[in-house]
């Protein structure tokens, strides 16, 4: 998983976490909070979705493909990657990358729009994005468009791709057509 990734689901198991901790006026707040086994329930594979059938090499390649041959997506659960070129990097091939985690909307969590706009803030760089699922932004750090379609949180990433001119825009037309097909 992508670092992204990662900060997502951590970001998700802290709001998690914090529902148990006490309310404002200092009750327990927890009477509603998951219990540990809910928490693992609360984040996941999106129902019905593969990943890898989001894009098509052809796509990619009208993006990237002056970066080099872009290969067949490679399955890794809530995550497709697809390599672009061949060692470009000390880190080894460039990717693509599309993530899609579901959140279950049926716990008692945080609403989504509320985790998804906390992680927002935790980027300093994050630009709003229009037009791309229910909500969208742009992380210049780690290459991303994160964006929120419905109880859907999902990023389209280029990771380890040598400098291109218009990366923004290459991901923000990568990430609408994802969210055509989510």
């Amino acid at each position: 998983m992508r670092a992204v990734g990662k900060t997502f689901v951590l970001t998700v198991a802290l709001g998690l976490v914090m529902l148990g901790c006490g309310d404002d006026d200092g009750g327990d707040g927890g009477a509603d909070a998951p219990l540990p086994d809910q928490v693992e329930d609360a984040i996941g594979d999106a129902p019905d979705v593969d990943p890898c059938s989001l894009l098509e090499v052809s796509e990619i390649e009208a993006e990237f493909g002056d970066a080099g041959e872009v290969f067949d997506g490679m399955d890794q659960g809530d995550q497709c990657l697809w390599e672009v070129g061949e060692d470009q990097s000390a880190l080894g091939t460039g990717t693509v990358s599309v993530f899609v985690q579901f959140i279950n909307p049926d716990l008692p969590i945080e609403p989504i729009e509320d985790i998804f706009a906390a992680q927002q803030e935790s980027y300093a760089d994050a630009t709003p994005v229009e037009g791309i699922g229910d909500e969208a932004y742009f992380e210049p750090n780690g290459a991303t468009v994160n964006a929120r379609s419905g109880d859907l949180i999902w990023f389209v990433q280029a990771a380890f791709i040598p400098q291109v001119d218009g990366v923004q825009e290459k991901l923000e037309t990568l990430a609408g057509l994802v969210a055509n097909r989510l």
